[in-house]
């Protein structure tokens, strides 16, 4: 299905499919409406979602990189990657926000200036509580996903979900 109606009716598709679907992921009900997943993150009902200025990047990235292990996802139309890892502290330099991969198998180069929104998502994914922080650049793409790690019980880890909610709640 290509969906294409205003605003209210994107809204309303948006909020059905998640209620009604709430395994399918955001990725998963863009590509089904015909939208970008940024629209579809933008229209979640709002208990599900926040959005945060891409001026708190900096500040994101600095405190969850003290929060120990996470998923982090990277994904294109093909493919999807995902590490559980601690995500690294980073610096500025040559166009990139340049992760420092001590101790992690985590590195690499984000263009930080392409961030165009932020988003804190909780949201039940296959039955489970779930919660990241997902950066999308302004084509409407995610950059990248942070979603809180999980013990052996698949249960979150208690601390990351505090410093999640304490972190969503203080960038308001």
């Amino acid at each position: 299905m290509n969906y294409m109606g205003d605003v209210h009716d994107v809204r309303e598709k948006v909020a059905e499919m998640a209620a009604g679907s709430p395994s399918k992921s955001t990725g998963a009900i863009a590509a089904e409406l015909g939208v970008s997943e940024r629209d579809v993150m933008k229209n979640l009902p709002g208990d599900m979602v926040r959005e945060v200025s891409r001026e708190h990047f900096d500040a994101i990235v600095d405190e969850v990189s003290t929060w120990g292990t996470m998923t982090v996802i990277v994904q294109n139309e093909s493919t999807i990657l995902e590490v559980k890892a601690s995500f690294p502290k980073g610096t500025y330099g040559h166009g990139y926000f340049n992760l420092k991969s001590d101790g992690t198998p985590v590195g690499g180069h984000i263009r930080a200036s392409e961030l165009a929104e932020i988003f804190f998502v909780s949201r039940p994914y296959m039955g489970l509580e779930s919660h990241s922080i997902q950066f999308f650049n302004g084509k409407g793409n995610a950059m990248f996903k942070l979603f809180l790690g999980r013990n052996e019980q698949r249960q979150i880890f208690p601390e990351q979900k505090e410093k999640f909610l304490a972190l969503r709640d203080r960038l308001q």
